[in-house]
């Protein structure tokens, strides 16, 4: 069987052999691609870069890739043709539907062999983008409007909306002509299906990173009491209702340390013409400076910016909590990963979040727009140690029944040998 990939990232393999720094994103794409290996079926994979020098086909470890340029919808279907034609694949499979290069490639493949797998689906994150901030403080000012004629930033929070809006058509067309849609969760098939009645739905989980498929695992007597570990990245993901809840809990807690990893956050000290201006043009940053300000936390977080697999595991394995903060998700494989070590968790009871944890049982679940319940059960793992090792213990056990690597290897390979086998081919 020859399988094609289309993916968002340039993948681990081919970045060191391109002298890059491996991404930290798509994480779930490694454990696939070594199943797919192990299993003697033939892969491809395809990504889009914007840098013409890393434009090319590679042959690395019995993978071909081929980097194409990122560019309009008809190039790029351009582009995908000649790899089709080349490839000849039996199972072509895009991982993402969020992303134009996804339209062009579903365009030109035959859709009785394409399997559209949903990641963050923007038809649905595009309503909810500013993450319940008040629209006033997201939506453009005359400043960023002024900005971004003058081509000078302007990056504001609207930009991202009219991005997700904008790609949001892509993916509409995706999902209403897919034959077979990979959901990963209950409530990524549910997405699939609210677009598409008649499509082949899969709804089998995605696979970690390898380190975290090991015996390592959380224990209270080796973690930092009253650590946090979050993500930090755009509105949807919540950071700033974490930091209300904070306000609540440094009051019993003032030892309190939360470690974010994602985007760098960077304090801003401005003043003058440039403090006006941005003020009258604000970006996600400077309105989560105003929360820390409000709250006065600046010593109670650590920003770490992106961080390596190995790194992302010492830094978890160390935390009182994991908390997802996030007000629309698929599966989190960031959560799923801090389960499976051990550690003790809670999510905002959005998407697919309500399928990881069983509330209660092996972790908390909380509503997005309220904070105080958040800040409620971060108090209850902090003050109990009973409590953070029955959640270790049971939510490990839930996590290797969600990411069981084998058994979603094994779905993986299923699913497309179903995809095959209806198309005639064997």
């Amino acid at each position: 069987m020859k399988i094609l990939w289309l993916v968002n990232i340039i993948m681990p393999e081919l970045s060191e052999h391109l002298g890059q720094n491996v991404s930290v994103f798509g994480g779930w794409l490694t454990g696939a691609l070594n199943a797919i290996k192990e299993s003697n079926n033939e892969i491809a994979i395809c990504t889009t870069v914007t840098d013409k020098k890393f434009v090319g086909k590679f042959e690395i470890n019995g993978v071909t890739y081929y980097n194409t340029l990122r560019a309009d919808v008809a190039s790029m279907q351009n582009d995908f043709k000649v790899i089709l034609d080349e490839e000849t694949p039996d199972v072509i499979h895009l991982y993402g539907t969020e992303f134009e290069h996804a339209f062009a490639m579903f365009e030109v493949a035959d859709k009785s062999k394409t399997v559209a797998t949903i990641q963050g689906p923007l038809i649905y994150y595009k309503d909810v983008v500013y993450g319940d901030i008040p629209s006033e403080i997201c939506e453009d000012k005359l400043t960023h409007k002024v900005l971004r004629k003058l081509k000078k930033g302007g990056n504001s929070m609207q930009l991202q909306k009219e991005s997700y809006e904008h790609r949001a058509k892509y993916e509409m067309e995706i999902l209403k002509r897919a034959e077979y849609i990979h959901g990963g969760s209950d409530w990524g098939c549910a997405v699939g299906f609210s677009v598409n009645q008649t499509a082949k739905l899969f709804d089998f989980g995605l696979i970690l990173r390898d380190s975290f498929y090991t015996n390592d695992c959380w224990s209270y007597d080796k973690c930092e009491p009253h650590t946090i570990f979050t993500l930090f990245n755009y509105p949807i993901k919540g950071f700033h209702k974490l930091l209300d809840a904070l306000a609540i809990v440094v009051k019993k807690f003032p030892d309190t340390k939360v470690n974010i990893v994602g985007n760098k956050f960077r304090y801003r000290h401005y003043s003058g013409l440039r403090k006006n201006l941005t003020d009258h043009a604000p970006d996600y940053n400077w309105y989560v400076q105003k929360l820390i300000e409000k709250y006065n936390l600046q010593n109670n977080l650590n920003f770490m910016g992106f961080l390596d697999e190995k790194t992302v595991k010492e830094k978890m394995l160390k935390s009182n909590v994991f908390v997802s903060a996030s007000i629309i998700e698929n599966q989190s494989t960031t959560l799923g990963e801090a389960m499976i070590l051990g550690v003790p968790s809670i999510a905002s009871c959005v998407g697919a979040m309500q399928e990881m944890i069983d509330h209660g049982e092996d972790g908390f679940l909380y509503p997005f727009s309220e904070p105080y319940m958040l800040a409620y059960y971060i108090c209850k793992i902090f003050e109990s140690r009973d409590l953070a090792e029955k959640f270790s213990k049971k939510g490990r056990e839930h996590a290797q029944r969600t990411y069981n690597k084998g058994q979603n290897c094994k779905n993986l390979l299923n699913m497309y040998k179903t995809i095959v086998e209806k198309g005639g081919k064997q």
